[in-house]
């Protein structure tokens, strides 16, 4: 793994965060807001494609999004990060050891027929 420096951040990406809200129906639901956008680095690092009932195909991606430490002061498991138009769920996170002021999150893309994903 390389070190990372500021420049490397060159990815502008949006953080959504959960909100509570109704639906018409006066339920309960959840959607995703746009709170702020940082610099990133994003690095893909898995994939696989498998077929699904019904002539459905389905990829899942994920990715290794770096920000700065304080760049999302409330890092949570329920955040999404878009960027170019795609939602990434986030998995997971931890701090980059070899560069205090960075963290490591975790993203996964699913991508499923009939989705536009690009």
């Amino acid at each position: 793994m390389e070190k990372i420096s500021a420049g490397d951040l060159r990815s502008r990406v949006t953080v959504m965060r959960r909100v509570p809200g109704k639906n018409a129906l006066g339920e309960d639901t959840y959607d995703y807001k746009p709170d702020q956008k940082v610099w990133a680095r994003i690095v893909p690092t898995t994939g696989r494609r498998e077929s699904l009932e019904g002539d459905v195909e389905r990829a899942e991606i994920t990715h290794r999004v770096t920000v700065r430490r304080s760049a999302i002061p409330e890092l949570q498991t329920d955040l999404r990060l878009r960027f170019r138009e795609q939602d990434y769920d986030v998995q997971y996170f931890y701090p980059n050891y070899r560069d205090g002021g960075f963290v490591d999150i975790f993203v996964k893309l699913v991508v499923e027929d009939g989705v536009p994903s690009f």
